[in-house]
Formats: C-alpha cells, structure tokens, sequence
C-alpha cells in the first residue's frame, strides 16, 4: 500500500473529528457559565481540537518514503483506534441540531429538551470519557511522528538545553526571583542526567503505569526503591520523556523539584512549593499575574505554604495539562519536614484537577506508603528485571570502554555475570 494514500486515510479522520470537535466546542463554551462542570468539558474539548489540528498539520505536511510505512501504520492504528469514539462525539452534536417540529407546543418541546439535555451529568461524563480515550489514542500517534528513535531522543542535548531553558523562567525580573528565593532543581536534574548510562531507563517511559500517568486525568505515579537503585536518575529520564511528550501541546506545564539530604534549601514543603510555582510561572501564558499578584500580597516577607499552594493551584488550571515531578521524598527529614511535605502532597492530589499529573520517587518507608496509599496501577517498584538489564549494560560498558579493564577481557563474562548478580538493583 502506497504511504501517500495511508496518510491521506487518516487525515480523513482528522479533518471530520476538527469539524465536529469544533462544533460541541462551540455550543458548551456558549454554556459553560450555567455550571462548573460545563467549562471542564469545554476545556476538554479545547484540548483535544488543539491536538486533532496539530495531528492534522503534521500528517498533511509531511512526505513519508516508503522506509515509513511501519511508522505510517502504526499512526493509522492509533487513529483508527479512536474513530469509534469520534462517532459517538458526531451522534452528540447531531442531537443538538434543529429537528422539524409540528405546531407551537412541539417546537417548545423540543427547544427545552435540547437544552436540558446536554447538560445532564451522565452526558457530561460520557462525552469526557470519549474525549480522554480519543487523546490518548492520539498522543500515541503523535509520539511516534515525532520521536521514532527514543535512544537519540533521551540523549540529545539540544533538548536537555531547551528544558532548562523552559523551567528555568529566565523571563521572569531578577526583583521576583531574588524575593520568592526559589530552589534551582536543574542541578539536580543535571547531575542526575551526568549519572545516566545511555539507553538505560527506557524501560520506565516504555512501561504501561507510565504510559497510563501521562495520559489519563488527574493522574499519580509513585516509583520506590531502596537507596542506590538510582531512582533520581530514572527521575531525569521521567522529566526528559515528559518533555518530550509535551511537544504535542505547548499548553503543557512541566515543573520538577529533587529533595536533597545534603541541602537544607531543597527539604521543606515551601522550598518545594516556591520551584514549583516558578517553573511554571515561566511556562503561563499570563504575563507572569498570578506570581505578581502573590508577590504584592507578600511584599516583604515569605509567602506562607497556603498562599503558595493556592498560587499553585491556580498554575495548574492555566494549562491543558500539568506535569509536577518529585524525586526523593525520603529526603525531606521526617523528625522536621517530612510530616507536612507529606500532607501537601495529599492536599495536592486532594485537589483532583483533571490536569493535573504527578510522579514521585522515594525509598519504601512506612510513612510515605501510609500517607500516599497508592493502588497497585499507582506504583512502580524498581527491584525488577529492567533495572537488573541497566546495571549490566552499564556493567558491559565499562569493561568494554575502560582501558584499564582490557586486560581482563577473557574474564569478562564471569567478571560481568558475578557483578550484575551482586550489585542486587544497586
């Protein structure tokens, strides 16, 4: 089958979801004021017109070669998976079009029942059901058009510069910054990235927990391990793949933070809320408002941990999605900070924003599974078989590369099977 003509199948499908898309978009933004969950929807709504018309772009612009055509396929999979929920969108914006009516008490009849109806909660539900499995089947889609080598993806440094630059919100006065004295998590993130064996931790960004977390609403994702399994490194290809996952909408916010035993700065719930906040500050669309607005509040002193939450929180709803990513909650002492870093956490997930993403890593320790109460769809423990196939690639590489190892290549198996064995996921 010609690629060309694969490609144009699917644009089909795209071009009839913008269209019905932006109707139901039209009518409940008209409506969103008549209650709160009106403008949820609306909001999903948007967000998916958003990604139907960059899928679009992406698929009509593009030539593919005939080297494509497993690409190609597995985008026209992705796409062909959602086009049954994109019917039941099109039966629900055919239901709210004029119908022929007879006499003055039929047309009254009908006009009522339309505006009733699309406002039911069990419509509402299930038109946000449809809208979250037709993202997700696009997100697949536009990952793979963008990122088919993940290797090279994980490891380009142009993208590591223009994550820093995303988060470090250099855009933001130097007046601001020096008054909210924010923690800078990118070094952290960068010595984490330094640690980073090439193409170890793929096996967390190609995991279905993960997978589900970036994509479903209001999401939670706890990664565990004892110390030295390299749970902040895997943190850094988390934000990395996010990053990358972002791409598809720009209306995405990242923000990350690393608790860190050695720096008092980087232990507390406010040293944690005042990164969060800044990074994306930077990323709002708002000039910078609610940060101001936050600063004028708090002119000359700290913002207190509830101003700072409610700044937060306002952050996360300016954007389609939030992506906030913890590393080594365990590192926040628990005989000073640990207690109230935990119970802003489950006030944060309290919040159940729909936007709203969160990734924490942290040794198993009783508090924290306590306090966090994950499912077992929520967690990820990283005493596996991925991580034992990471320490020896990294085991591997350096009895090939180092040279002061070479001579002992003929004991290389034996040398590489007894460390693997004993590092036991250090």
């Amino acid at each position: 089958m010609d690629p060309l003509s694969v490609a144009g199948g699917v644009v089909g499908i795209i071009s009839l979801s913008i269209q019905v898309t932006q109707g139901l978009v039209d009518f409940y933004s008209a409506h969103k004021g008549r209650q709160s969950d009106l403008a949820h929807t609306a909001k999903k709504l948007e967000h998916l017109l958003r990604t139907l018309e960059i899928l679009h772009d992406k698929l009509a612009q593009r030539r593919f070669s005939a080297e494509e055509k497993p690409l190609l396929k597995n985008v026209e999979g992705s796409i062909q998976d959602c086009e049954e929920c994109i019917h039941e969108l099109q039966n629900e914006a055919n239901k709210f079009k004029d119908n022929p009516t007879n006499g003055i008490r039929a047309t009254a009849r009908t006009a009522a029942r339309k505006v009733a109806y699309p406002f039911r909660q069990s419509t509402l539900q299930a038109l946000d059901e449809d809208v979250d499995e037709i993202v997700s089947h696009l997100s697949l889609a536009l990952q793979v058009l963008q990122h088919t080598n993940t290797d090279q993806v994980l490891n380009d440094i142009e993208d590591t510069k223009a994550l820093l630059s995303l988060v470090r919100a250099g855009q933001i006065s130097s007046a601001t910054r020096d008054w909210l004295k924010a923690p800078d998590a990118t070094i952290n993130y960068n010595d984490a990235c330094k640690k980073r064996h090439p193409s170890t931790g793929l096996w967390l960004v190609k995991d279905s927990s993960f997978s589900a977390w970036l994509t479903n609403p209001n999401s939670f994702l706890w990664l565990y391990g004892f110390a030295g399994c390299g749970k902040s490194v895997l943190c850094s290809t988390a934000v990395q793949s996010v990053f990358r996952h972002r791409r598809s909408d720009p209306r995405t916010g990242l923000a990350f933070f690393f608790f860190t035993f050695n720096d008092d700065a980087k232990q507390d719930t406010s040293a944690m809320l005042r990164a969060l906040v800044l990074q994306l500050s930077g990323q709002a669309d708002d000039n910078h408002e609610l940060l101001s607005r936050l600063r004028k509040s708090y002119r000359d002193a700290m913002p207190p941990d509830q101003a700072l939450m409610g700044c937060l929180r306002q952050l996360v709803r300016t954007f389609d999605n939030t992506y906030i990513i913890l590393d080594a909650l365990d590192e926040s002492p628990r005989d000073t900070y640990r207690g109230e870093m935990l119970q802003a956490l489950s006030e944060i997930r309290a919040w159940s924003e729909p936007g709203l993403h969160l990734l924490v890593t942290s040794r198993e320790e009783v508090d924290i599974r306590d306090e966090l109460c994950p499912a077992g769809n929520e967690s990820i423990s990283m005493k596996n078989d991925s991580v034992d196939r990471d320490i020896a690639a990294f085991i591997s590489s350096h009895l090939t590369n180092n040279r002061r190892l070479r001579k002992w290549q003929e004991q290389r198996a034996h040398i590489e099977a007894a460390l693997t064995t004993r590092a036991k996921g250090v």
